[in-house]
């Protein structure tokens, strides 16, 4: 009889590949993870049966946490300009709060080994903050455009506050609201 998977050596696994992954790239190797989590290689496998499993696994324990992060509070009441300012915020304190995590999941989320049933399993429960989007691009400068297109300049603007962010703490407060003041005019403008 197989032992059971301890879910304390799966998070080892899982916050090694971060601190690792955040260091070195996805091409670190599992012998590394491996190593840091403190199991054997051979360990790992029985956990995540290939590399490629592990970095699909690692990738929606981090969207889960983005969205917990996000939406657990989300102000599904409030005006269009509070909810869009909620999920502003909250995306980007996610990535100065945990910078490891924030680079692998972007890293993770422009990867050929992430595979398309991930991508979309990863879309579960952000349904509010779709609806949100969607609502945001019904007017403006942007309602001819595809919401791919929109999703898409929301997270480039966010990911650009972060980094700015990262490079000029002292200005972070500068750069957090002009960043959401360039994305709230371009999807509220004529």
């Amino acid at each position: 009889m197989a032992r059971p998977k301890s879910p304390e050596k799966r998070d080892a696994i899982l916050a090694a590949a971060v601190q690792l992954i955040a260091e070195q790239g996805l091409s670190i190797p599992t012998s590394k993870i491996a190593k840091v989590a403190g199991i054997s290689e051979g360990s790992l496998f029985t956990y995540f049966e290939t590399k490629e499993t592990l970095f699909n696994e690692l990738y929606l324990e981090l969207k889960a946490e983005v969205r917990a992060n996000m939406l657990d509070a989300y102000p599904a009441h409030a005006s269009l300009g509070v909810r869009a300012r909620w999920v502003w915020d909250m995306y980007v304190r996610f990535g100065i709060a945990h910078p490891d995590k924030y680079k692998v999941i972007t890293q993770l989320s422009v990867s050929d080994s992430i595979w398309e049933q991930t991508k979309r399993l990863s879309l579960e429960g952000y349904e509010a903050l779709h609806a949100m989007i969607q609502e945001t691009f019904a007017g403006g400068a942007l309602k001819d455009q595809p919401y791919e297109f929109g999703t898409a300049l929301l997270l480039s603007l966010m990911n650009m506050t972060i980094e700015f962010i990262e490079l000029h703490p002292s200005e972070a407060d500068r750069f957090w609201d002009a960043g959401f003041t360039a994305f709230w005019n371009a999807v509220t403008g004529p």
